[in-house]
Formats: C-alpha cells, structure tokens, sequence
C-alpha cells in the first residue's frame, strides 16, 4: 500500500492502494432539460471524431439508448472504452447533459471509444434495474467489439452522483448477484476494467436513519421517491456489499463538504476494498467547499486527474 498526501485549499487527501414500457411525458421532460441537440453536437464535433446518436442497445424501452463517439480513423490495434453514466438521483438526467457528453466527445478525440448512456428511471422502474441497464450497455458494447474497433478488455465506465453509483457497480458487481437483468447479450461479461467516480452513494444499509425509515413508511410514497424498504435490497443495490479483492482499479473523488451524498460513502467503500484486498485504489478527498459538485468545480485538476488514471489503466498497455 502506498499514500500520497497533498493539500488543495483546505485539504486534498489522494490515498492509492496497489493491489416495457414507453416513459411517461414528465419523465421526458426531465431528459430533455439542458441538453445538447444533435445538431448542435455536429457543429462542434472535432475532427477527425465520428459520433453516432441514439444507438439502442436492447429494444423496446426509450431509456435503452446510448450516445456513441469514436475516432474516425479506425487505427492499428483495437481502442480502449469508456461509458459515460450522467447523474440526476436514478430520477432525471440524460446522456446528452454537457457535463456526461463534452467528455464522450473529447476522450473521444484523445482515442478511446466512449458512449454516454440512458437508463430506466425510478418513475417505471426500481434502482435494481438502473443497474441492470447499464450492465445490458457494456454487454452491447461487448458484443459490437469488432464493429467499434474496441477491446473488450479494457472498458472503463465514469460518473457523478447516481451515475457514479451505477459506474462503481458495474467495477464491483459481479454476475453472482443476480443484477444482470433480462436484456440480451447475457454471454457477455458487464464487468469494467477501470472506474473514475465523484460523490458516489455506496451504503444505502446506513444512509438511511431509523427515525427517517419510519417518517418515510408512516406516509404515502411520493412519485419518484427512492424507497429501499428491505435491508436485502439495499444491501443490492450498495457498492460496499461486493468489495473485494478482484475490484478493477478505481478512482473516487469526493468533497468534505458534500451534503447530498456524505463524504463517508466513500470512506466506507474505501476502507472495504482495502480490507477485502484489492490493489489499486485511489482517492481524491476534498476539503474545500465545493460539496456536491466537487468534480465540475474542482475540473482543472479532477479531469487531468480523470484522464491521467484512464491512461495509466486502460491506455498503458
């Protein structure tokens, strides 16, 4: 195990380890907020990128779409992956947000292969299936290997918030835990060999207090409201349950400050996987105030850090 400890404003502290149905209007309401037209995308798209709209990677769902960018140029060797998973609670959020496609496109550019994903939300569907979606997207990406110039060895997976959750699970879940889904390609691993996450909700046994269960089972449930009523399935849907020593190297960054998504997520997925062993995990804590967007508001460090971690992992070899 090695530490290496810096300071950014307050404090930054990065520790290393070596080792079906349509959607209803108002959900697409809150796709569509602040994205990014495809028209829009072909005027700034650098060149020398391709970038593809809207590929459905299972029929018979709107949500089961993905963005997907990739050099033009196919190039010697197969390129590493990467998926894109936006934010917005498991509630809102789509693939086309600046904050999930400017990276798509970029790293893009910078070589990999990389798609921005859309899944269920919890107005159709449970948090279990989120997870099940985006295990069916690196599935899909699997399969068209060859199609895409891609090696299926080297697939990292990114995100913020619900979307960091879902690209943390899809490092540490393994099929074992019955979270592959009903969706095709199911000879394909869903595994990632690589994950970069930011204010990731981990432990949903803890996040939730006695006291708030019992005021949450005491009233009607709200429309969208994440409920995990049963200990199993939040154990299910937690990160921290399948910490082990076979985790792919990943890279969490979180801001002391966050309120939405406390910071000991992270400490807690932290310390599991170096107790359970596994060799190569990294962690940038930030001390400043830049609580739940610490990754956006701290970009011109995060994103070399994102890119260099990428690089060393998957590019590296």
């Amino acid at each position: 195990m090695s530490k290496f400890v810096c300071f950014l404003f307050v404090v930054l502290v990065f520790q290393s380890v070596d080792a079906q149905q349509p959607q209803q209007p108002q959900q697409q309401n809150r796709r569509q907020q602040r994205t990014i037209t495809v028209e829009q995308i072909m005027q700034q798209l650098p060149e020398g990128v391709t970038f593809i709209p809207d590929i459905a990677y299972r029929e018979g769902n709107e949500a089961w779409k993905l963005d997907l960018a990739m050099p033009t140029e196919r190039g010697e060797f197969p390129r590493p992956a990467l998926v894109f998973i936006h934010g917005g609670g498991w509630r809102g959020g789509d693939k086309r947000r600046g904050g999930f496609l400017r990276p798509t496109i970029s790293y893009a550019d910078r070589g990999y292969v990389c798609v921005t994903v859309n899944y269920r939300m919890l107005d159709e569907a449970p948090i279990t299936a989120c997870v099940e979606d985006v295990k069916n997207a690196v599935r899909w990406l699997r399969a068209h290997a060859e199609e895409y110039h891609i090696d299926p060895e080297r697939i990292g997976a990114s995100g913020n918030s619900a979307g960091a959750h879902l690209a943390v699970m899809l490092g540490v879940c393994p099929p074992s835990a019955g979270l592959e889904g009903d969706g095709p390609y199911q000879e394909y691993s869903s595994m990632v060999q690589a994950v970069v996450a930011s204010a990731t909700p981990t432990d949903f046994l803890s996040a939730m207090s006695d006291r708030q269960r019992n005021q949450q089972r005491a009233r009607p449930p709200r429309k969208n409201e994440l409920r995990l009523e049963s200990e199993e399935v939040r154990a299910k849907a937690s990160p921290v349950t399948y910490a082990s020593a076979d985790a792919p190297p990943i890279l969490l960054v979180h801001a002391i400050s966050d309120r939405t998504v406390g910071v000991y997520h992270s400490d807690k997925l932290v310390n599991a996987l170096r107790e359970a062993g596994a060799k190569n995990v990294s962690y940038i804590l930030l001390g400043d105030e830049s609580g739940h967007g610490a990754f956006q508001r701290n970009i011109a460090f995060t994103e070399p850090a994102r890119e260099a971690f990428f690089n060393r992992v998957l590019k590296a070899k």
